[in-house]
């Protein structure tokens, strides 16, 4: 999709930085906060906070987490970075740095706005980029202003097209995480989104779906499906959600019976079936930068990023096929 210049947001977004948390040893690599390896030269939540800087869609940048450490690890960065101290588990976290950004905003402008779109992004995203961000952020006012309302959330996503270059290749070593199979696309969620968090309903639900967000293991998606079905329509979603779970299964013959599901699954299906659960209308918004859905999620993820940084780095967009 082509993006026109315009239409953008009125004023940069604020950002919400979530730069993890010093207690959590499941979220830990290489034994310590995510936040804090050194990739690059320098540490990913400074690589993330520094490349927000030079987006011009991006205006406040809050960090939440460990924030003696943050505030060492940035200091002198910009009077533009805000440090809130982690309260809990990631949303716990997300909505800390709301509530401030929220508050800020109230001092500046004399009053509240709870549809104000916010930018959430994760920490440890070493192939970030500004071009990256402002691209992002660009697609997802362009689909605000299409809309009849306001989205609650519009969700990042790359498309198998723009991750292929991040693969294995000879004697390299590579990054393939399983997708998301839908009927016309093959998707993985990127670390990016533009949400109004006030414009959700059942708050609540994010935790859950967050917690359980890593969809390839079934212990997850079983637990998932359940949780779903508590909700006010959730069968809908609970049914998707096991539909995408059996393609994933198949996808590894592709033979007549993958064909046959995933023509089945439909974007706006999921759009739908997330609204749902959450209460808010939700947007997927494709974005060229595969780079973006490449996080560091476990050791071996960090030794190949670090293996291939330089290479990697230099990576361009890549639309997907039309």
């Amino acid at each position: 999709m082509d993006i026109p210049p315009q239409p953008a947001y009125p004023e940069p977004l604020d950002a919400i930085v979530l730069a993890g948390t010093d207690t959590n040893p499941r979220r830990m690599v290489e034994g310590q906060n995510k936040a804090f390896l050194n990739l690059g030269g320098e540490a990913l939540v400074n690589r993330v906070v520094r490349t927000l800087l030079e987006a011009a869609t991006i205006g406040n940048i809050y960090v939440v987490g460990p924030a003696k450490r943050l505030q060492a690890a940035l200091a002198g960065l910009s009077p533009d970075i805000h440090i809130v101290e982690q309260s809990g588990g990631l949303m716990s976290n997300a909505w800390a740095a709301i509530r401030v950004s929220e508050a800020r905003f109230r001092e500046r402008s004399g009053g509240d706005d709870p549809l104000r779109p916010l930018l959430f992004i994760s920490s440890d995203l070493p192939l970030i980029s500004a071009s990256a961000v402002d691209d992002f952020v660009l697609r997802c006012a362009h689909e605000d202003s299409v809309s009849d309302v306001k989205y609650a959330m519009l969700a990042g996503v790359a498309e198998e097209s723009s991750l292929r270059q991040f693969y294995a290749e000879d004697d390299q070593e590579g990054i393939h995480r399983p997708y998301v199979n839908f009927s016309d696309c093959r998707l993985r969620l990127a670390n990016i989104y533009v949400g109004r968090p006030r414009a959700l309903s059942n708050q609540a639900f994010l935790e859950t779906g967050f917690a359980h967000r890593k969809a390839e293991k079934l212990k997850n998606v079983m637990s998932l499906i359940w949780k779903f079905l508590g909700q006010s329509g959730g069968w809908r979603a609970a049914w998707f959600t096991f539909r995408l779970q059996l393609t994933l299964a198949a996808s590894k013959k592709k033979g007549r019976l993958y064909r046959w599901l995933r023509s089945f699954n439909k974007t706006t299906d999921a759009e739908r079936s997330c609204g749902d659960v959450l209460g808010g209308a939700v947007r997927i918004v494709i974005t060229p930068y595969g780079g973006l859905s490449l996080d560091v999620d476990n050791d071996e993820d960090y030794q190949v990023l670090s293996k291939r940084f330089d290479d990697w780095r230099r990576l361009g967009p890549v639309e997907p096929p039309v």
